[in-house]
């Protein structure tokens, strides 16, 4: 250091070299004499303590930042107090701390204000949700829930629900659909129940009034008919015998439906033949096999019933990549094109088959058991007839 190197003088003269820097109250060099006089430097720190040590001075009557100082002694009763100012580090504290606070406190308004905004459009957003939905239970059945293009969680809501909607929509629809058709099919023969009840009781005879007893008995079997294919086709729609899925061969269920039919068709005068098995390619699906049988048996009953005598039908499973169809054709009159979607709804008939037997459901049936096997039906022409492919997926 310069006090052992050139002793007093070089120590005065090293601190006056630093005069830049003490003019800017940055840094601390005071010299200090054997009775505590100051001998050069920028401040009096005679009272400072040997080593570390903080304080505020007082320089020209004005208090200053804390400095960090360290008193050492030089020799010869001569004492260097050095230190530095932590004015800038304490100014720069306070700016961070305020632009901290500041940012703080914009960040806190902002996300108020926006957690406001989002609560208050969440909020008329769910209030149009629920004014949409009590408009649909008082029964506006074509109202939907807005979507927005935000797509955001509400508006998939909205979408799920809305898809809700529409399908219950159609299923009130169908039913008031059903009830109208129950109401308008069943009016006849109710009325001609009376009218044969009527004439029971008017009868003259024992004979004569037990005939008219047998013919309402036979209406009232119609009846009861009726509302039993109903009461099918709606269990069958809720889904209630899952449980009875197993694994089959449909080509087995459609070899026992022929060998029971077979002769029934060939006495009210048709054909019937079933197609070869094909052993290659059969394989297992997973079905309901009482449904299943009564799903082909009501198909084979419509054929025999709804065709001339002399007609030929032909019963079939056929195999594809993971899938089978169940084939039932016929060359009787067929079914119109236009008429072929329509045959499915309950209690829709033909105006041909209106002399027939029946009570308009058994195709409805046929189509509530296939939808229950997520099976797919169709109609087509078979030039002249009719041919209905069932087909299912491999289990």
């Amino acid at each position: 250091m310069a006090y052992e190197a050139r002793g007093l003088s070089g120590a005065t003269a090293m601190i006056a070299s630093h005069g830049l820097t003490l003019t800017a109250e940055h840094s601390v060099y005071t010299l200090l004499s054997k009775d505590g006089d100051v001998l050069a430097g920028n401040a009096g720190f005679a009272d400072v303590p040997l080593g570390l040590s903080t304080r505020t001075p007082t320089y020209h009557n004005e208090s200053l930042a804390n400095y960090r100082l360290f008193r050492e002694e030089l020799g010869d009763g001569y004492n260097l107090v050095a230190g530095l100012s932590y004015d800038d580090t304490y100014r720069l504290r306070k700016i961070a701390l305020f632009s901290f606070g500041c940012a703080t406190a914009i960040v806190l308004a902002l996300g108020l204000g926006s957690g406001a905004v989002l609560a208050f459009r969440t909020r008329r957003r769910i209030a149009a949700l629920s004014d949409t939905m009590k408009a649909f239970g008082a029964g506006e059945l074509t109202t939907r829930l807005p979507v927005s293009p935000q797509n955001d969680d509400i508006d998939t809501l909205a979408r799920e629900i809305n898809s809700t909607l529409v399908q219950l929509e159609s299923s009130i629809a169908a039913m008031k659909q059903v009830t109208t058709d129950i109401a308008h099919d069943l009016k006849t023969p109710i009325g001609r129940l009376l009218l044969l009840l009527e004439a029971a009781l008017d009868s003259p005879d024992q004979a004569s009034a037990e005939t008219h007893i047998a013919t309402a008995m036979d209406e009232v079997t119609q009846i009861a008919n009726t509302f039993e294919a109903l009461l099918r086709i709606s269990h069958i729609s809720s889904g209630a015998r899952t449980s009875r899925f197993v694994s089959l061969d449909p080509y087995e269920i459609i070899k026992d439906i022929y060998e029971i039919y077979q002769p029934i068709a060939e006495d009210a005068g048709r054909s019937m033949n079933l197609e070869p098995e094909d052993r290659a390619s059969r394989f297992a699906i997973s079905a309901d096999r009482d449904l299943l049988r009564q799903m082909c048996v009501n198909l084979v009953v419509n054929a025999i019933r709804h065709t001339h005598e002399g007609a030929s039908i032909r019963l079939g499973v056929s195999y594809g990549h993971r899938s089978c169809s169940i084939l039932i054709a016929d060359t009787g009159p067929g079914i119109p094109a236009e008429e072929r979607h329509k045959v499915f709804k309950r209690f829709y008939r033909l105006e041909k088959s209106r002399t027939t037997e029946g009570t308009g459901l058994g195709l409805s049936l046929v189509k509530a058991i296939s939808d229950f096997h997520d099976a797919s039906i169709s109609l087509a022409d078979n030039a002249p007839g009719l041919v209905v492919e069932i087909k299912f997926s491999q289990a």
